[in-house]
């Protein structure tokens, strides 16, 4: 158990109405399931592995020992004492509706958030752009930490140079982009807005394992982020015609972002997409 202990630092939580859980994706639950079986009866019954001991805040690809022990040899690695360890690993259909899960979630709290600072701004899209920068980024960090899944969004016309996409994710984009001129039927999601009234929303979605450059496979997800019409998001008043724009808020982006390509758009226009990354270890993702 010391092994166990040293190498995750693990967050020991007791299950009482009203205690606070952190997140547990599938990684975690894999090591939580594996280690929890047969350990000393005293122990709580949920273990939470913190996910920033092993994933590193700034750059979420750079591996740790901790986490290149758990991707190659699984989650019985960090229990060995344990004879019994058997992990359950999620199938391709879980891990699906996880990626999923944590896309709505990413969306739901970076739309409330937005428009906490833009009631805070007394409604002046201008005033919201100093904190633009930030805000996203923040919030995907934060996610990406508790979920043990890089998240993020992505776009081909930045206006934030962090969001460029990789090779496979602007394929993806390219496929979205043509789906959505031919018309291709979507998949439905309901999204919570901040009011707290349901939105329902379709998007193109694309998922595949693969391999990263270290060898280590990943579950990976995209979700189509489709340009509403200002009678139901704010978004062409930041990203739509010159026309369009608000007063003050072309001369916001140009301060904020000179190199900005992200204006021109119509109701209707894939805007980009949201994208999660999952680390898997061998065995997971293979049946339905």
């Amino acid at each position: 158990m010391k092994k166990l202990a040293l190498l995750f630092s693990l967050v020991i939580t007791t299950a009482l109405p009203g205690a606070s859980v952190l997140a547990e994706p599938a990684f975690m639950r894999d090591v939580n399931t594996a280690c929890n079986v047969g350990l000393a009866p005293d122990l709580p019954t949920v273990i939470t592995v913190e996910c920033s001991v092993c994933h590193d805040l700034n750059d979420f690809d750079a591996h740790k020992p901790e986490q290149e022990l758990y991707e190659h040899h699984g989650a019985c690695a960090f229990c060995p004492e344990n004879p019994d360890c058997a992990p359950v690993r999620p199938s391709r259909n879980e891990l699906l509706a996880e990626a999923q899960g944590i896309t709505n979630e990413y969306f739901e709290t970076l739309f409330k958030l937005f428009m906490k600072h833009l009631s805070d701004a007394g409604n002046d899209f201008a005033k919201v752009f100093p904190d633009c920068p930030e805000i996203a980024p923040e919030i995907a960090s934060d996610f990406s930490r508790s979920n043990g899944a890089l998240v993020r969004r992505v776009t081909e016309r930045a206006r934030n140079a962090r969001n460029m996409p990789d090779s496979w994710e602007a394929g993806q984009l390219e496929k979205f982009t043509s789906s959505a001129k031919d018309k291709k039927p979507r998949t439905q999601f309901e999204i919570t807005k901040p009011d707290g009234t349901t939105m329902l929303t379709k998007e193109y979605e694309a998922y595949a394992i693969m391999s990263g450059e270290d060898d280590v496979k990943y579950f990976r997800y995209m979700r189509s982020i489709t340009l509403p019409g200002l009678d139901k998001l704010p978004c062409l008043k930041c990203h739509g015609t010159f026309e369009q724009l608000p007063t003050g808020v072309r001369e916001a982006i140009g301060a904020e972002y000179p190199y900005d390509m992200a204006l021109g758009y119509k109701e209707g226009d894939i805007r980009g997409a949201w994208t999660i990354k999952i680390p898997i270890v061998e065995g997971e993702g293979g049946e339905d």
